[in-house]
Formats: C-alpha cells, structure tokens, sequence
C-alpha cells in the first residue's frame, strides 16, 4: 500500500472526527443556553407571580376594612413567597434586573405598610403607594426582557 493513500485516509479520518466533535460542541453549548434561558424565564415568571398575587391580596385589602384581611395583608408577601422568590433569582439574573427586583419588592412592601397603617384605595397616599410599586414594576419587567433577549 501506498503511503499517500493512508495519510489522504487518516487526514480524512481526522477532519470527520474533529467537524464531529466541532458540530456536537456547537450544539451543545446552544442547548445550554437555551437551558439557561428558559430556567433565567421561569425565574421571572415566578417572582413576577408572587408579587401579583401579593399585590392582589394587598389591593382587594385596600377596598375594605375588613381585620382579617389586614391580617393577611400584614403577611402577604411572606405567604406568596416573594422574598424566597427574589433570593432565587437574584442567584440567576444581571445586576440591573436584581436591582429591578429588589426595587419592586420594595415598592410592594411599602403599599403594604401603607395599607396596614389604616389608608384605603382612594387616600393619596394609597394611591401613591399602588403606582409608585406599578411603575417599580414595569421598570422591572422591561429589563427582564431585555436580558432574556441578551441571554
């Protein structure tokens, strides 16, 4: 046998194995991050959750003088998980979307307290309260699209 003919061989050889292993690391590292995307997405979702549904409890609460509910005001973001949820994803997101999140936890904490301390849906400072944390929100959610399209 003719050496060109086993180097041409184990040239081919080589170059086959190693697109191989090129295409399958390629793959690999865009199904990672497709991985990481949707655990970062999820992350959102549910501390976004938590603070609806502690919002909710904190509003419908606004609209009544009910003492159960100011009860349930008083622990709704305990109850919902917003902090547990925060800390997961401040694990997960950017700097600025932690910042975000921080930020409207805050905001949401406020109304409550506000809420607690006797104000209804209709006082200034209820309704200051409500829109300060929608606005807290908002910011909030627009850099988590933000960074889910960078991710």
């Amino acid at each position: 046998m003719e050496w060109t003919t086993l180097v041409s061989t184990m040239l081919g050889a080589v170059i086959g194995v190693g697109s191989t292993l090129l295409a399958d690391r390629l793959r690999w590292r865009r199904d990672a991050g497709e991985r990481d995307r949707e655990l970062l997405r999820s992350s959102y979702v549910q501390f976004l959750e938590a603070l609806t549904q502690a919002r909710d409890v904190i509003s419908q609460a606004s609209r009544a003088s009910n003492p159960t509910q100011l009860e349930q005001v008083q622990s709704a973001l305990l109850e919902h998980g917003v902090h547990v949820k925060q800390y997961q994803l401040e694990l997960l997101a950017p700097s600025h979307v932690v910042s975000k999140a921080r930020d409207a936890g805050y905001k949401l904490a406020l109304y409550r307290d506000v809420v607690v301390a006797g104000a209804r849906r209709d006082d200034p400072e209820c309704a200051d309260a409500r829109r300060a944390f929608r606005a807290a929100r908002e910011e909030l959610m627009e850099a988590m699209r933000l960074a889910v399209v960078r991710a």
